[in-house]
């Protein structure tokens, strides 16, 4: 089945956002942290969330199975819908910084020290595996 770009994006929302949001407001929780920190966070992941899934049917395709460390193709193979399927590297590339960006901006606006999480943002969005 051809999925779209909004159901690609609720089963993102559903696993790797959700997850990533749970662990990020958890973490702003357990330090006392303000609702505006808590929307912060779960923006963040939110955004890094939907990059990291973006990047990682990039890599199905562009990457080598040696570099990958798993089989490589298996969406296509398995005729899954992906975002690269739907946009072509340029365009999930594009999608992927914006989001990036999108997560370090939110992280500037909610936090004071926030310099590592925009770098795990950064080394996310451009990882080989």
């Amino acid at each position: 089945q051809k999925l779209t770009h909004d159901q690609l994006n609720d089963i993102n929302n559903r696993k790797t956002s959700a997850l990533l949001i749970a662990a990020c407001q958890m973490g702003v929780a357990a330090a006392g942290g303000s609702e505006e920190m808590l929307e912060a966070a779960a923006q963040y992941a939110a955004a890094v969330g939907l990059a990291f899934q973006i990047r990682d049917d990039m890599l199905d395709v562009l990457s080598t199975e040696q570099e990958l460390g798993k089989p490589i193709g298996s969406d296509a193979q398995e005729q899954k819908n992906t975002f690269m399927a739907l946009y072509g590297e340029e365009k999930c590339a594009e999608m992927v910084g914006k989001l990036t960006e999108r997560a370090k901006q939110v992280l500037r606006e909610g936090f004071s020290d926030c310099a590592f999480l925009c770098e795990l943002a950064d080394s996310m969005a451009v990882r080989r595996n």
